[in-house]
């Protein structure tokens, strides 16, 4: 599932990075933990992630970007932040800026080396009748957006958003809304789906964060929407982790035991991404198999993977 990873490795591996962080206050709450893990080393404490916008002008060396984070449950509300480095030996350490999303298809914002991305609450409940429709349209134009912007050396990770409770509150929900928490949830697995499968085909990562979290719904909020401080560094952790196997980068190897049976298998995925897209086909002349074990006699050709485009042998 993930490595453990401490105050040095970060440093190391993101050492004079651009990382951008896109999403709602999911997102919010993991890119205070990368910044806190980057300065502290420690878990963020539960009152800081609770603060947002104009409650917290600077967050371990970032800062609030002027005409924005004043609060408002609107759709309208806007918040960048931007660190580089809290000043001492991290001054000019990395860049790393957060833009709070309440849409997916947002402006552009140079040329990173790593984009986070993470939106799906805010543009599936909050913009009317049309807004699952125009989240399907809007992931498409905003991939399009960073390929065509963006060289093949930025790396994109689209985070699957984690998964709500049946009851939940917060600056999401106004009033008029109450009749959509039923189906809350239903519509963040749906959307999550589509969004994996349509960052898949351009080509870019998907983390499931959604997977992941399903078995830490212990640790999740009173608000039903977030995350206990832990719950977020494990988040993190797994965005790491993917994020150092995608670059083939050695992993810290702090995760214990004989075996990380997860960890493994996220090291099949990424290779079998590395390796490309594959079809099942059947040979004729590589023997048969039986059917099923109700149909005596009845038999098909071996199936076997070859990878599209390759010619047969």
């Amino acid at each position: 599932m993930a490595d453990i990873f401490l105050k040095e490795d970060v440093r190391k591996h993101f050492k004079g990075k651009k990382v951008i962080f896109m999403g709602d206050s999911i997102m919010r709450n993991i890119y205070q933990d990368f910044l806190y893990l980057l300065e502290k080393g420690d878990l963020t404490p539960h009152s800081l992630l609770r603060k947002k916008g104009v409650q917290i002008e600077s967050f371990e060396g970032d800062h609030l970007l002027e005409g924005t984070g004043e609060l408002t449950p609107g759709r309208n509300y806007r918040e960048v932040r931007e660190y580089e480095g809290s000043g001492g030996a991290m001054r000019d350490f990395m860049f790393a800026t957060y833009c709070f999303l309440t849409k997916c298809y947002s402006r552009k914002h140079g040329s990173p080396d790593l984009i986070i991305i993470l939106s799906a609450l805010w543009d599936i409940n909050r913009w009317g009748p049309a807004g699952i429709p125009n989240y399907i349209k809007n992931c498409r134009k905003f991939l399009n957006l960073i390929r065509s912007t963006f060289p093949s050396t930025t790396q994109l990770i689209w985070l699957t958003s984690p998964p709500i409770s049946v009851d939940v509150w917060g600056g999401l929900v106004v009033k008029g809304m109450e009749f959509q928490k039923r189906s809350m949830r239903f519509n963040v697995m749906e959307g999550n789906l589509m969004v994996a499968q349509t960052t898949a085909a351009f080509g870019y990562d998907v983390v499931d964060l959604h997977y992941w979290m399903t078995h830490q719904i212990h640790k999740r909020m009173p608000d039903g929407i977030h995350w206990t401080q832990d719950a977020v560094r494990l988040q993190l952790n797994i965005i790491l982790t993917h994020f150092c196997l995608a670059r083939k980068l050695a992993l810290p190897g702090r995760w214990g035991g004989a075996r990380n049976r997860p960890l493994e298998s996220a090291e099949k995925i990424a290779k079998a991404a590395d390796e490309g897209p594959v079809e099942i086909v059947r040979e004729e002349d590589e023997g048969k198999r039986k059917k099923s074990m109700d149909d005596e006699g009845s038999e098909e050709p071996l199936a076997k993977k070859r990878k599209l485009g390759e010619e047969w042998s």
